[in-house]
């Protein structure tokens, strides 16, 4: 059912409030106090009206050189974020950050408040939001938005090709002869992830090979859950010759509370948990690599590893400072007027081949 439409005179009355001081809320919040903002968000999650009408389309004036990054990754302060504050740098912007948020009418009224408050001159938003699409509704308020490591048609974007990605790293498995090939992924209900499985099948699919399901592993990205679900491929019937390590980079904060063991600590991640787990396992059961197990991981950069075994694992670099770079100046293109600059742009992955696969007979 449509929701109605909204008059301020209805919101005063059930807030208890004059309608200038709804009004004000409205349209100057931060000349309010949070408790008056309360009383009419509240008004309005009461009266079920749809609270877009009452918004005001956003007007561009002079640049205020400030940004805002709505950051939902599980893993904060990545080589995104460097790659943004670099480029921020450089443009002489500033940057603001809100972690977290999901986009409930309350909380997108968060964002338009701080949209006010301090005349943003754009919104970057880092992985996706369960609630994205409620942002749609209101995007006519808000300045431009570009999204990173997500595709979309609906906002600018900078993203990564998963599927492509999913498909070269098993192509190259196959290439040397390997059919037993293991993947290890995040979770099932991201999209990123449905893309990487797709490359997947399809690598297999051109090469005749029969999906084992048993060589799948979902959740799979943390230290211990990878060290699990390795232990149980290699002591299967048909072990696998060789295991993809897929990243935990698409992870939002809110994947923390979905599907995850009581116990957080035992899906503790950083940027190497995955492929530091599967190496782990192996030492302990004498699997030696690449002797007897063909290794490849994805990465965000190309830089030394102070565990060092990483050092010689064979790679898919996924160029995350780059990507936030990209993202910057994408975003500082639109703001700047320059409509000639692709909206979706895509940031190139690299097959880096190291000392941690061989050919199989």
């Amino acid at each position: 059912m449509s929701k109605r439409k909204i008059t301020l005179k209805a919101i005063a009355e059930q807030a208890g409030l004059s309608i200038a001081s709804v009004s004000r809320v409205i349209h100057t919040p931060h000349l309010t106090q949070r408790e008056t903002q309360n009383r009419v968000n509240q008004a309005i999650t009461e009266l079920d009206f749809d609270a877009k009408n009452l918004l005001k389309r956003y007007q561009t004036n002079a640049k205020s050189q400030i940004i805002l990054i709505l950051d939902n990754q599980m893993i904060t302060n990545s080589l995104i974020n460097q790659g943004i504050e670099n480029q921020a740098k450089i443009k002489g912007y500033k940057i603001l950050y809100l972690r977290f948020i999901y986009f409930t009418e309350s909380e997108i009224q968060q964002i338009i408040n701080y949209t006010i408050n301090f005349q943003l001159d754009g919104i970057l938003i880092i992985n996706n939001s369960p609630h994205l699409n409620n942002l749609l509704q209101m995007q006519h308020a808000l300045p431009p938005i570009v999204l990173i490591n997500q595709f979309s048609l609906k906002f600018p974007c900078v993203y990564f090709d998963h599927l492509s990605i999913g498909y070269q790293a098993t192509q190259y498995l196959i290439g040397l002869g390997h059919k037993q090939i293991a993947i290890l992924l995040a979770n099932k209900d991201e999209s990123d992830v449905y893309q990487l499985y797709s490359g997947y099948k399809q690598a297999l699919a051109r090469a005749n090979i029969a999906i084992n399901h048993a060589l799948i592993a979902y959740q799979s990205v943390s230290y211990l859950r990878s060290k699990e679900a390795v232990k149980a491929m290699l002591n299967s019937t048909k072990p696998p010759t060789a295991i993809i390590c897929t990243d935990q980079f698409g992870l939002n904060h809110f994947d923390y509370e979905k599907d995850m063991p009581k116990d957080q600590h035992s899906y503790f991640i950083n940027a190497q948990s995955t492929i530091c787990g599967v190496i782990d396992q192996c030492r302990t059961m004498n699997i030696d690599i690449p002797e007897n197990l063909s290794l490849l991981q994805f990465m965000p950069d190309k830089n030394y590893k102070l565990y060092y075994p990483l050092n010689h694992i064979c790679a898919m670099y996924k160029p995350l400072f780059t990507m936030g770079e990209e993202a910057f100046q994408l975003l500082f293109a639109i703001v700047n007027g320059d409509h000639s600059i692709r909206q979706a742009k895509l940031i190139d992955s690299e097959l880096i081949i190291r000392h941690s696969t061989r050919k199989i007979k």
